[in-house]
């Protein structure tokens, strides 16, 4: 009996031990604090934001500055973004499947609040078919009133969207030409296949006039890029054929087009040819031009090779005032690129998409690589203001 009566009081007190020091242990671990969600609220669109599309699924906002992730913009592989004129609103002019590579399809033109990211509107468009994308196939006009989506159905076509009331105004047939480039107020032009230009100007998206020019370049022989750059604020345009000649053009009912200037030429270096074996410096890639607002200059992806090469990726980027038709300066790529950006201001940064997917942040003023970015980018981006 003595035996029992002290195992069962070591017991009891083994058992006291072990609850005093569970309640210690228990006293010792925090309260966690329940989750609080919220909504984070974008900051207002910077000059040195980048937007490129990333991974077929979305544009990607970055910081250019910092090189981190803001937030990200939803599209498709054929989705094309272009940012309101008062910074305010993402528009996504984009065709979707039902079931992602078939089904119904839809066409529409969906609004992003610049500020949160949140979906506030869809407007339907009326049928296209679109193979591939470009920049181009999709435009605002300067005053943010109207949006202008490039169609084939399988005719080429632009559907004008009246924006204030989220509708289609009307739709403008344009046979044999193609993209759009807004004029400072009243309309747009589109590149045509002879090598002119239609112009399709409107009183209150109704009444619409359509003329166009003589050729002004060689469609066959030396045709322009389809990556022709458009000032908004001016209506000033550049568009740059194969060989490197730049038509310096102001957009309107009547266009007036420039005498062409050679790129290599402003650079001091003979004027590029158009034989099969003639190697030079040329223009190339699938985003080769960027336009810089606050000076005005032209920036150009340049490579060495022969007529025809110009879908290869860029080794160097020519600065080049198109005023003066002078070289400023020459940037060195840290590898080869298919795509290039300029953000607007003063102090611009350039933005060089190499075949990899990998984004080279590069300071102008010294060329200095700033840092490199694993965005898993392609080749088409924007920038605010262009």
């Amino acid at each position: 009996m003595v035996g029992w009566s002290m195992n069962t009081a070591w017991r009891a007190a083994f058992s006291a031990m072990l609850m005093l020091s569970a309640g210690a242990a228990h006293a010792d671990t925090p309260v966690l604090q329940a989750e609080q969600s919220d909504v984070a609220t974008l900051p207002p669109v910077a000059p040195h934001w980048f937007l490129p599309a990333t991974a077929d699924t979305a544009y990607t906002i970055y910081d250019g500055d910092a090189g981190r992730i803001l937030g990200t913009v939803p599209a498709s592989i054929l989705g094309n973004i272009v940012l309101s004129p008062d910074r305010r609103i993402f528009y996504v002019a984009d065709t979707i499947w039902s079931r992602v590579d078939h089904g119904t399809r839809q066409d529409l033109l969906q609004e992003y609040d610049a500020r949160t990211l949140k979906l506030l509107r869809e407007i339907d468009l009326p049928p296209r078919a679109l193979a591939v994308y470009k920049k181009q196939d999709f435009d605002v006009s300067p005053d943010g009133r109207w949006g202008y989506v490039f169609d084939m159905s399988p005719a080429t076509s632009v559907t004008v969207i009246d924006l204030a009331h989220g509708s289609v105004a009307r739709t403008v047939d344009i046979p044999g030409c193609a993209l759009v480039f807004p004029w400072k107020a009243g309309g747009f032009s589109s590149l045509c296949g002879d090598g002119s230009l239609t112009n399709v100007g409107y009183a209150g998206g109704t009444e619409v006039k359509v003329t166009h020019t003589k050729p002004f370049f060689d469609a066959n022989n030396d045709p322009i890029f389809e990556q022709g750059m458009v000032d908004r604020a001016t209506g000033r345009a550049l568009f740059i054929s194969y060989s490197g000649k730049v038509y310096a053009t102001t957009l309107g009912q009547d266009p007036v087009v420039g005498t062409p200037w050679s790129i290599q030429q402003a650079a001091g270096q003979p004027v590029a040819g158009t034989g099969v074996q003639d190697i030079a410096w040329r223009p190339g890639g699938a985003q080769p031009f960027a336009w810089n607002r606050a000076s005005g200059h032209l920036f150009v992806l340049m490579h060495v090779g022969t007529y025809w090469t110009h879908k290869t990726a860029g080794t160097e980027v020519w600065e080049i005032d198109p005023a003066a038709h002078v070289l400023v300066r020459r940037i060195d790529l840290p590898e080869p690129a298919r795509g290039i950006a300029v953000s607007p201001d003063a102090a611009p940064l350039l933005y060089s998409t190499a075949e990899n997917g990998k984004v080279a942040t590069i300071d102008v003023r010294t060329g200095t690589v700033r840092r490199t970015i694993e965005a898993q980018a392609g080749p088409m981006a924007l920038v605010p203001d262009m």
